[in-house]
């Protein structure tokens, strides 16, 4: 049973389809957490065996320290107040977590750790591949709903991949390319997260917990990646493997 906690203002129906697919092409059965509040997360966390982090909107800048900047898209407060409570509790519980894009950026918040507002912002990741305004996304996501076997074109990259790392482990390569549709990007990583993937301007794309349990984030929308590249499946499996096993 893994809980997802998703965008719902952006997404239309790819919210009810995009994250939970490939959870369920792994053997898991996705369920969207409610965000009903009055203490009802504790409930909700007994009958979760992992949790998944979705992408979404931009998290409020306050929340590391940080007043808006020009650049920063449009926000979702509510959301941020409970994934910020999700995570901790998630992690006291020792559940395991799998996150994308908006996902790493939390859990790097939730955790201590700070962002980039815009990779623009740093000259020497001004020419990070991104979607600003999401037009290419839009595409992927109307493919991806309407069950199209090719991919419309879309911003990519390389990164590398540490070995020994979960990462690794499932993609069995230590370089590989990826979708690259963010604006913003992890500045300070949180202590108790090690760096596992970078892309070749030094940008993070993908982090993991120390210990011994299954915590994976990345930067790209691994919800998709698996169209491109069926090798993107494997982390899905190590997570909802992680979850069965605990």
């Amino acid at each position: 049973m893994i809980g997802l906690s998703v965008g719902l203002l952006d997404f239309g129906n790819y919210a009810g389809v995009g994250f939970q697919r490939p959870v369920a092409l792994a053997g898991g059965l996705p369920l969207i957490l409610p965000r009903a509040g009055n203490g009802h997360l504790n409930e909700v966390l007994e009958v979760c065996d992992g949790i998944l982090l979705g992408g979404g909107r931009d998290i409020e800048p306050h929340r590391y320290g940080q007043e808006p900047h020009e650049k920063l898209a449009p926000t979702d407060p509510e959301r941020d107040e409970f994934e910020l409570e999700l995570v901790e509790r998630a992690l006291d519980q020792g559940l395991p977590m799998l996150g994308m894009c908006r996902g790493i950026q939390m859990l790097n918040v939730a955790l201590g750790g700070t962002l980039v507002q815009d990779v623009a912002l740093k000259p020497e990741w001004a020419e990070h591949p991104s979607d600003r305004g999401w037009k290419a996304w839009k595409e992927v996501e109307r493919s991806s709903l309407e069950g199209e076997e090719e991919v419309p074109e879309h911003p990519r990259h390389l990164i590398s991949v540490k070995p020994g790392s979960r990462l690794h482990a499932a993609l069995g390569v230590g370089e590989i390319e990826v979708d690259s549709f963010h604006h913003q990007a992890l500045d300070a990583v949180a202590p108790d997260l090690r760096v596992v993937a970078r892309a070749p301007d030094g940008v993070v794309e993908a982090v993991e917990l120390d210990g011994d349990g299954y915590v994976l984030a990345v930067q790209w929308e691994l919800q998709e990646e698996w169209r491109v590249d069926r090798r993107f499946l494997e982390p899905f499996a190590q997570f909802v493997e992680a979850a069965r096993a605990r």
